[in-house]
Formats: C-alpha cells, structure tokens, sequence
C-alpha cells in the first residue's frame, strides 16, 4: 500500500526489519530489537544505552518533566443552540458493554447485554411527543439524521436526549456537528439540537431522512 502511494523505501523482509528502522529513529527505543525482546520476553521503554534492558519503572523518585504543565486555555461557549425546529439537545457516549465504535465488542457475547444504540429519552419529553419504550424514534439536526428505538428513562435530564455509538447500522454520527474545539480540534459530540418524532415506519422514515448525508469518525469520548 505504501508503495501505491509514492513510497519508495518501504522494503522490509520481516517485522523485525520495522522494529528496526523504530529503533533508529526513535530515542526511547533505541535499544529495542526482536531478539532483545525474544530473549527478555518483554521490554518497557525507555531502552537505550543508560538502559539497555529497558525500564521497569520509568518514574522512581520524581518525574522526568517536573510535575507538570497546566495551560489555561480561553473558554468558547458552543454556538449550538435549541429552536423550535430543534428543541432538544442530543449528547453522544459510551455505554459499559461496548467499546469505542464496537469493531472488537460486538463479536462478543456482550451483545446480550447491549446489542443496539437506544435514544434515551426523559418521561415528559417522551410523553409530549407519544414516544413509549420500544418505539421507534427519528432524530433529526441541522447536520442529519438518525433513527433509533426510544429507552424512556429519568436517567435524563428534560430536554436531553443520550444515545451511544457503539452500531454502524445506525450511522448516529451522522446527526452530530462538524464544531469542534479550537484547541484541541476534538468534535462536539456532546452538544447537537435535534428534534425527536415518533416514527411508525423506520424504512419509510429513512428514505425521507437520508441518515448518510456525512459521517464523523467516532474516536475516544
């Protein structure tokens, strides 16, 4: 692939080959080889000349870098804001069964435990728009769209409504921004004003509502 790409020194007979040309260009594993690490059978970096077999413990009597380095960054208020078309605020995360985006989870036995990304919805916004447990939702945003089944639930705050990402058949991501923070360019994942519906048809609904207008990656939250 590298090669496709333009790449012209990507020859490597073996793996060890790699960790090699890692060693040489990075200072912390200097002294890392796959025979060093077959013959230890691991080894924790830094290693270099001042360690050649390693570190075990990298932080003994203090830290390399002192104790620290806080920046206070200028807080930027989200501009996302509710309107009647979209009156509810939509938040993104993890639940405990699954991982991240599920690509190692979800070919796992704990699909019993979770086997679908469900919109969380308080009782009186569930209540205000005929939504019971199981029903079917569509979730609408400036950005896209998404639909789920609805868990009514007080976990919620009114006017919030929590799904996770764990599924790609439910393309959530999809619904949320493209804002991010201008320090650290981390997407917004947790602020999106959405509208919830009941829906009866999810198919039907769907191709009224294309959910793939864009996708974001769905890294660590």
């Amino acid at each position: 692939m590298a090669k496709r790409l333009g790449g012209t020194d990507w020859d490597y007979a073996d793996p060890g080959a790699i960790m090699d040309e890692i060693a040489r260009v990075t200072p912390t594993f200097t002294g890392v080889s796959f025979d060093l690490i077959d013959r230890l059978g691991s080894v924790q970096w830094p290693c270099n000349d001042q360690a050649p077999d390693g570190t075990a413990t990298m932080h003994v009597d203090t830290f390399v870098r002192g104790k620290g380095r806080f920046l206070v960054t200028e807080y930027l208020p989200t501009t996302e804001r509710t309107t009647a078309k979209f009156p509810l605020i939509l938040t993104t995360g993890r639940i405990l069964a699954q991982y991240n985006v599920g690509a190692q989870t979800r070919r796992t036995p704990n699909v019993a435990w979770n086997g679908e990304d469900l919109l969380e919805m308080h009782p009186a916004d569930a209540e205000a728009r005929g939504v019971r447990t199981g029903d079917w939702v569509g979730v609408t945003s400036r950005a896209g769209a998404t639909v789920l089944r609805a868990t009514v639930t007080e976990r919620v705050q009114p006017g919030v409504v929590y799904t996770t990402f764990h599924f790609l058949d439910f393309w959530n991501n999809t619904a949320t921004t493209e804002n991010s923070d201008w320090a650290t360019n981390c997407p917004e994942y947790k602020v999106t004003a959405v509208q919830a519906v009941r829906v009866s048809e999810p198919d039907t609904w769907r191709r009224h509502h294309p959910v793939h207008e864009h996708v974001h990656a769905a890294p660590n939250r």
